[in-house]
């Protein structure tokens, strides 16, 4: 027997074997049994399916496996009214060329992907908006990055439907029209016209795969609430009571009359009536988005008398008489304003026409000062040496009062901010008292404390320049600084306090409480 047919025997037997062991191992094959590594004597091209960077295998179709996962999502469907279910966004798919011959099914791999999406949901058609966060200032003196908002919706109509309502929010919906379709009416004698509207923040929207298990909104009511509060749960309501006003309910619940406003769109101004019974809703409101609008507003203001003094150092501090009442005049004032988010951030006069010239209120003061001393260390605690008179307000005229003392985003603002006078423009002070602070800080800027009589204490900040140090004796409308916007400001302003203690530590009051 010739060395082939002795190679040939050898084989056939050990063949003959394998045959024997399969039958009692229907897994084995022959190759696997002499160890040689099994391959196709020809190359294939399949599909190599990985999840998060995971292999699953390998699958002969790609189109099978969407058409099956497309038939297998009829909840989604059914929850979205959509007609086509897509694969997981973290889910590849990549076409190889191999001789690996274990291939998986698609209803195999469907399983795996079910048992180990770790997360990744299958996708539908729609659309991600981000709107992007911006440097803003802190209290602190800081900056910081607001963080991005990430929205999807299945149809773009109903985000931009939601912003121009939120949008509305803010401004009239007739000033909103006439602004987008240039009709808005020339300013006769008084009146605003917007110069700018425009969203602060950048705003990108893309057609993509949206994981079925995110928060999509499907609603512009609900897309609306989310823009507007930033959240869609219900907000908290109230039921009006006999007596109630706006500005009662506002400030009983942690809100501005404006964010009342805001988020009861039915009522107009904060003077407008409520009923006992009327349910009023109590949102605080956090944009998602900041709205900014740009105004040249022409409008009639008191021109208010200013106060003059003579002084008779015959009459202790303290001692005034009238010696001429006087009487406010008015103005035509013209301004540019900007507003973000409803809420006024910047005055700045542009123009005034004087109609009715105010005529100076003239007042007799006494300027002999108490004797006491302090020894030379000037706290809170110090008696005042000077009596007080009757109060002044700080800036000139005519100015405008851009935020009350009121809540506003659920904080209490302890003071009122009044601009409208300019950069530089005189602050007085506004009662006879005593300086305790003339200091700056990253939040205050440059501002200036005062102590008065009766256990009052006022507070000045945000000063281009103090004119006045801790020590100080000074007399209702002497100018101590100047108007500006150091420290955390937004735009030029007087952020003017009033304390029935210690500034800061005593019981905050309404400024405009003592000009009533």
């Amino acid at each position: 027997m010739d060395k082939k047919t002795i190679i040939f025997s050898v084989i056939a037997g050990i063949l003959s074997m394998g045959i024997i062991y399969m039958g009692s191992n229907p897994n084995a094959t022959p190759a696997k049994i002499l160890g040689i590594m099994e391959r196709s004597s020809q190359p294939r091209q399949l599909y190599h399916v990985y999840l998060g960077g995971e292999s699953l295998g390998l699958i002969e179709s790609k189109e099978d496996l969407e058409k099956y996962i497309d038939e297998k999502q009829g909840t989604i469907k059914e929850k979205y009214n959509v007609k086509k279910v897509y694969i997981p966004n973290g889910l590849d798919i990549v076409q190889e060329i191999t001789y690996d011959d274990e291939i998986y099914t698609t209803e195999e791999i469907y399983q795996k992907i079910e048992n180990q999406k770790g997360g990744e949901s299958f996708t539908i058609d729609g659309y991600q908006i981000t709107i992007a966060g911006y440097e803003k200032s802190t209290e602190d003196g800081g900056t910081e990055i607001t963080e991005d908002k990430i929205i999807y919706v299945l149809e773009k109509e109903i985000f931009t439907n939601s912003v121009e309502k939120t949008i509305k929010s803010f401004i009239p919906e007739e000033d909103y029209d006439n602004f987008l379709n240039e009709t808005q009416e020339e300013i006769v004698e008084t009146g605003t016209l917007i110069e700018d509207l425009y969203i602060k923040n950048d705003i990108t929207i893309s057609k993509t795969r949206i994981p079925a298990d995110a928060n999509i909104f499907l609603t512009e009511e609900d897309l609306c609430k989310y823009l507007l509060f930033g959240t869609i749960e219900d907000q908290e309501t109230y039921v009006v009571k006999e007596g109630d006003t706006i500005a009662d309910i506002a400030f009983n619940n942690k809100l501005s009359p404006d964010e009342f406003l805001i988020a009861n769109t039915s009522y107009k101004t904060v003077n407008d009536l409520l009923y006992p019974g009327k349910i009023v809703t109590l949102g605080i409101i956090q944009p998602q988005f900041d709205t900014v609008e740009e105004t040249h507003v022409v409008s009639k203001k008191v021109k208010a008398r200013e106060t003059v003094y003579e002084d008779d150092n015959t009459q202790y501090a303290g001692y005034e008489r009238v010696k001429e009442e006087g009487s406010d005049g008015e103005s035509l004032v013209t301004e540019k304003i900007q507003l973000i988010n409803g809420e006024i951030v910047s005055t700045v006069p542009v123009g005034e026409e004087i109609t009715i010239a105010p005529v100076n209120k003239v007042v007799v003061r006494g300027t002999r000062k108490y004797q006491v001393s302090w020894g030379g260390s000037i706290s809170s605690g110090v008696d005042v040496p000077v009596g007080i008179g009757s109060w002044v307000w700080p800036t000139n005229a005519p100015y405008t009062v851009t935020s009350e003392f009121s809540y506003r985003w659920g904080k209490l603002h302890k003071a009122i901010d009044i601009t409208g006078t300019g950069y530089g423009s005189p602050i007085k002070a506004a009662n006879n008292g005593i300086v305790v602070t003339s200091a700056y800080n990253s939040t205050n800027g440059n501002y200036i404390v005062i102590k008065h009589a009766n256990g009052y204490f006022t507070e000045y900040a945000h000063l281009a320049a103090r004119y006045v140090q801790k020590g100080d004796v000074v007399y209702a409308n002497d100018q101590i600084g100047t108007m500006g916007n150091t420290g955390y400001a937004q735009g030029v302003h007087l952020h003017f306090g009033l304390w029935a203690g210690p500034a800061y530590t005593g019981t905050p009051l309404n400024p405009r409480s003592l000009y009533r």
